[in-house]
């Protein structure tokens, strides 16, 4: 028996074509659940069994042919379970543990990766859109790109580590200091997180959204102040030292340039479905900073330790709990008002 798989249940079936449910994009819009032949991992590979998944929004753009990758795939990239198979390469990890997914695989021998950006990896590969992801029952991942989570973590609280993670990164690039005013413009999920963060560093922090649901969310897990509509933003224009750009919004970025303070730093996440024009007068004029903020890079632990000393609040972003079958539904809805984040019970395959 190969070293790394000797305690794996799934290898006792190695002779075997074994099978898995899972939700398989077969062209934009559309979403079969069936069964696939399990994945089989690599010397340095584990093959984890999903507990539960959550919903991104970048799901969702690749659900509508928004994100563009051969077809058919198994999308989602968020997710907790437990490892069943290790590869024989496999020393840090082991059968049993409960894991989650850092879910964009870098070369990490490119000029880019080693000068600490593997982020930006040319070559990364998307787990959920160049390879199969983790809208199914078991996922096989590189083992580098798994980190344990405690037993004491719920499933419910560590299937936001990857979103926590963008947040943190976002927050490593720019971070707040006592007495800034800070902007959070968008209050989506990684808004939400981002506010979060940012309140550990400074008392003022303002969301801004159109979206009454989610300002009402951003008051729960303390936003100092909100801005509900464009009509309300005059009267804080030139106010915020610090503004993070979530929700990538035709209009956001002109908007926060005319909310930033003098000398103000703005740190971009938000991705535009397009391009468009923008004046650079007043960011000259104002010596503004603008900076973009993508994914992650070592940040995972920060995050989890951040999940589990309860500095980020998680339940009160829950919106619903679906499961496999009905996935084409709320990748459809996902941008419904009351919508924030949806997870999916894998486990229920009814």
């Amino acid at each position: 028996m190969e070293p790394g798989r000797r305690n794996s249940p799934v290898h006792l079936f190695s002779n075997f074509e074994v099978f898995m449910k899972a939700a398989v994009l077969v062209e934009p819009g559309h979403l079969v659940v069936k069964d696939v032949p399990m994945p089989q991992p690599g010397p340095d590979d584990v093959l984890i069994q999903v507990t539960l998944a959550g919903i991104c929004g970048s799901d969702a753009s690749f659900f509508h042919g928004k994100i563009v990758a051969p077809l058919p795939v198994i999308p989602g990239h968020e997710a907790v379970g437990r490892i069943v198979e290790c590869g024989e390469n496999v020393t840090r990890l082991k059968v049993g543990q409960r894991v989650t997914i850092q879910p964009n695989f870098s070369c990490r021998t490119c000029p880019v990766c080693l000068a600490g950006h593997e982020n930006i990896c040319p070559s990364k590969i998307r787990l959920g859109i160049d390879t199969d992801g983790v809208f199914a029952e078991y996922v096989k991942v590189p083992a580098a790109y798994v980190w344990p989570i405690p037993e004491t973590l719920g499933d419910e609280t560590a299937v936001f580590a990857e979103p926590s993670a963008v947040a943190c990164h976002c927050l490593k690039i720019l971070t707040p200091r006592e007495g800034n005013r800070v902007l959070i413009f968008g209050a989506g999920v990684i808004g939400l997180l981002t506010l979060q963060l940012a309140k550990l560093h400074t008392a003022e922090v303002t969301a801004y959204d159109i979206n009454p649901q989610h300002l009402s969310l951003a008051q729960r897990v303390g936003a100092s102040h909100i801005i509900a509509s464009p009509e309300e933003t005059g009267r804080f224009h030139d106010r915020f030292d610090v503004i993070y750009e979530t929700s990538g919004a035709e209009s956001a970025l002109s908007q926060t340039i005319e909310l930033a303070a003098p000398a103000a730093k703005i740190v971009l996440l938000g991705l535009p479905a397009r391009a468009y024009p923008l004046s650079a007068t007043m960011i000259v004029r104002k010596e503004l900073q603008i900076s973009g903020s993508i994914i992650y890079t070592n940040e995972f632990p920060d995050a989890i330790d951040n999940l589990l000393s309860g500095r980020i609040q998680t339940e009160p972003l829950i919106s619903g709990r679906v499961t496999l079958s009905e996935l084409n539904r709320s990748l459809s809805d996902l941008s419904s008002p009351d919508r924030v984040k949806m997870l999916v019970n894998v486990s229920q395959n009814e």
